[in-house]
């Protein structure tokens, strides 16, 4: 019978394809000061099982034996408090550790993740003694995280400050200790469930986008490896326990060879200017390609970093950085070029400039646009943890050109006791979990999530009389106990129901939507809060965009929004109020906030009755189910005429498309009123702010 990891763990060269993801993998193995790496994909691309796999490709490490943290003993001004007491008394006994992946749960709390007080101790020992969380036993091994755009955001501030610095500093319910923290951080991602905290994106040195392999061929040979494995077939595993030695034995090789593999100046240069071409920010992504070529070349064999090198290491590296792709340039990779061709490179180059800038400006344009579409065709390249190059997009997602997207200001709703259960940013309410930061502390019959601290100053006071002497453990009773009380950023469901018929007028209305859906989208993505878009045109709605909070998805969805055909105002409406049950009944908490862009004038009937009757009755529901509501006029702005509202709620004889239809809505949904026009003036973010402050 073949040894239990054999069966346990899919062998890393046994994955079909996605070689750009492997290479990434290797090289961050190779050399850990890459940062890690980011995987983003649709599901069942391999993405866990090539991370899981990485380990076992590792060779075994030195450690402190009995150290909590691991600490390397040949680097003693790495190690924490405790090994350097030890240290004092004599040498430390050393033992090899194999390489862990350390996975963090999606729904760890901060006391998981940082450590905390041990419980036990204190309770029954009355000692403070730290209990360590996951970044101890990540130190100098894999720290895992699947669904890394999942993570809470004081998750991912105690993963940056630890990634950034290499130590984690715990000072908490009394506890003060810094241990060093060093990990490759490998992060895996479905874009299509959210983005990613910009801050936390540029910490991951290389990023990869994986996709399902579409080759008939490939597919088959996946299904057939994928059963050999589980049914142990001696012959799978005798082949890829063999190639996974080898490229084990390749990346020690690499490991030793990388100390003698230098970036030369003219190499420094062409990482700088390729970083600058694809307009990235910020400097770190010059060190990142420039570590990343070096482990690359240590990796293909090669004495010194090559011109393909540099460029794959930039592909990998810049696919979450770049504004632009990279653009790979022939020549003789690692050399300098002589000082007469680089001059010639120069003029020539200065000429082409000044060619372009003769050039009349609808050339200019037409060029552009082959430029654009150049881009957006490019072929990316595929890699090889044998050696061929990798490839990657870019991070960049483009707005459609007709939508301007407004400036929003930032928004802060007031703190709600009421707990939820949806994360967010949007505003600060009690979480009803064991997720969210300890602020506060409170009595409760059934303490889950003891807060440990309140609980003994609780006790303190009566511990005399309870009989406790000088150096017994505490004595607790029932009435002591106290519960933690945690807090979280909470976000909303933002629906928009927009009008995609002809009497909107024009595609000018339409771009004008658009920018004004985008503007809220951006501010919603900022706050964590999830959007759904529903369009009505023709004789039905249609929800384009389910719940999400993924705003690169959300434009593309909305690219392909044209207008045309009647208008079926009734169908949106019933629609948007669908999706808006359809979620509370997930989450009783939810905030829900229904967006109505249109002119008000439906003339599709859906119950065989007056259409702006059947729209009035429908947005009488609305109102009755107390969800917040926002009417933006698409065709005119009636905001200045205050009347407008008064009319339509007190005479029913104005309630007439020659009034505003618009105005008679959000009166029945009690709803804002705004024009789209008055709201592309600066006004987006008031008006999202004031209708969620409502209630």
């Amino acid at each position: 019978m073949p040894p239990t990891l054999e069966r346990d763990f899919y062998p890393f060269t046994a994955l079909v394809g996605q070689e750009k993801m492997k290479l990434a993998l290797v090289a961050n193995a190779i050399k850990p000061g890459i940062s890690g790496v980011l995987i983003r994909g649709e599901r069942g691309t391999g993405k866990s099982t090539a991370v899981r796999a990485l380990a076992r490709l590792l060779p075994q490490h030195r450690v402190v034996e009995g150290c909590h943290f691991g600490d390397d003993p040949d680097e003693p001004a790495r190690y924490c408090i405790e090994c350097r007491q030890r240290a004092e008394l004599g040498p430390l006994p050393v033992a090899t550790r194999p390489m862990r992946v350390v996975e963090l749960p999606i729904n760890a709390s901060e006391d998981r993740v940082v450590g905390s007080i041990d419980l036990e101790a204190a309770l029954r020992h009355g000692h403070r003694r730290f209990e360590p969380g996951v970044l101890a036993e990540a130190n100098r091994n894999i720290l895992y995280v699947d669904e890394v755009n999942l993570l809470d955001d004081h998750i991912v501030d105690v993963l940056l400050d630890a990634a950034a610095m290499g130590v984690n500093v715990v000072e908490r319910e009394g506890v003060s200790i810094v241990h060093p923290s060093r990990f490759i951080l490998v992060g895996t991602m479905n874009p299509e469930e959210g983005e990613l905290r910009p801050q936390l994106l540029d910490r991951f040195g290389l990023c990869v986008d994986v996709e399902g392999i579409n080759d008939a061929e490939l597919r088959v040979t996946i299904v057939e490896r994928e059963a050999a494995f589980r049914d142990h077939d001696p012959a799978f595993l005798a082949e890829f326990r063999e190639t996974d030695a080898r490229l084990s034995e390749r990346i020690v090789e690499a490991r030793e060879a990388i100390e003698d593999i230098g970036i030369t100046p003219s190499q420094a240069r062409l990482i700088s200017r390729i970083c600058v071409d694809s307009g990235v920010q910020g400097h770190r992504a010059d060190l990142v390609v420039a570590r990343a070529a070096i482990a690359l070349a240590a990796f293909r064999g090669h004495p010194q970093a090559t011109r393909d090198d540099i460029f794959d290491a930039a592909e990998l590296a810049l696919a979450h950085r770049a504004r632009s792709p990279v653009k790979r340039e022939e020549g003789r990779g690692g050399e300098e070029q002589p000082q007469d061709q680089q001059a010639s490179e120069e003029e020539g180059r200065s000429e082409a400039s000044d060619e372009q800038q003769q050039a009349s400006p609808s050339d200019q344009e037409g060029a552009a646009q082959d430029t654009d579409e150049q881009s957006g065709s490019a072929d990316e390249s595929s890699g090889s943890v044998e050696g061929s190059s990798a490839g990657g997009g870019t991070g960049t997602e483009s707005t459609p050109e007709s939508a301007e997207v407004f400036d929003v200001k930032k928004i802060e709703l007031p703190r709600h006791r009421r707990p939820r259960k949806q994360g967010g940013k949007r505003a600060t309410a009690q979480s009803a979990n064991r997720r969210g930061r300890y602020t506060r502390a409170r009595t409760a019959e059934k303490v889950t999530d003891l807060a440990v601290d309140a609980t003994i100053r609780a006790a303190a006071p009566f511990q005399v009389r309870r009989g406790r002497v000088l150096g017994e453990r505490m004595r607790l009773e029932r009435s002591d106990l106290r519960e933690k009380v945690r807090e979280r950023k909470t976000g909303n469901l933002i629906v928009f129901v927009v009008d995609a018929s002809a009497s909107m007028d024009a595609e000018q209305r339409m771009a004008a939507t658009k920018g004004a859906i985008l503007s809220l989208l951006q501010d919603a993505y900022v706050r964590r809060d999830r959007v759904a878009v529903v369009i009505f045109k023709n004789r039905t709605a249609e929800v384009v965009l389910r719940p999400t909070s993924s705003v690169s998805l959300a434009r593309r969805r909305l690219e392909r929004l044209s207008v045309g055909g009647t208008t079926p105002l009734t169908h949106g409406l019933l629609a948007g109020l669908h999706v808006i049950k359809t979620e509370v009944l997930r989450d009783a908490t939810v905030r829900p906030l229904m967006v109505l862009i249109s002119d008000g004038r439906g003339n599709i009937s859906m119950f065989k009755e007056e259409p702006l009757v059947e729209a009035q009755k429908v947005a009488a529901m609305i109102q009755a189910e107390k969800i917040d509501c926002l009417v933006i006029d698409s065709a005119r702005d009636f905001s200045h005429l205050p009347s407008i509202q008064h009319l339509a709620r007190v005479a029913p004889m104005y309630q007439t498309y020659a009034i505003n239809a618009c105005a008679d809505l959000a009166g029945r949904m009690g709803a804002r009123y705004y024009g789209l026009f008055d709201l592309s003036r600066d006004e987006i973010a008031s008006v999202v702010e004031r209708q969620l402050n409502r209630g």
